[in-house]
């Protein structure tokens, strides 16, 4: 439901968003619908980058997916709570990031 709140409150478009996320199809749309019980971490951060979720928005998101919200002292959190709060809305880009300092990928 939240995540259907900010798509509509922002007017985003579901493709945009799954391309975005860099989320296969029936995953993405298994979140969305509410069918996926309990998503991993790395692929509801994936989602709310393809949403373009304020950090905010995003440590919501995790708490409502029962995952650990993001920690600006753990390494591979802080590259990505700088690409979020510097509106750098790319999966692609942040995994670059994590790569080029040996940290797991949003995948």
């Amino acid at each position: 439901e939240y995540f259907n709140h900010i798509i509509a409150t922002k007017q985003l478009v579901t493709a945009d968003i799954i391309r975005e996320s860099n989320l296969s199809k029936d995953y993405a749309y298994q979140i969305l619908s509410g069918r996926k019980d309990k998503p991993t971490r790395t692929k509801v951060i994936a989602l709310c980058i393809g949403c373009h979720m304020n950090l905010q928005e995003t440590q919501r998101a995790l708490e409502i997916s029962r995952n650990g919200i993001l920690y600006a002292r753990d390494s591979a959190d802080a590259i990505v709570i700088y690409h979020i709060n510097s509106e750098i809305w790319s999966v692609l880009k942040i995994n670059e990031a994590l790569h080029e300092q040996g940290l797991p990928l949003i995948e």
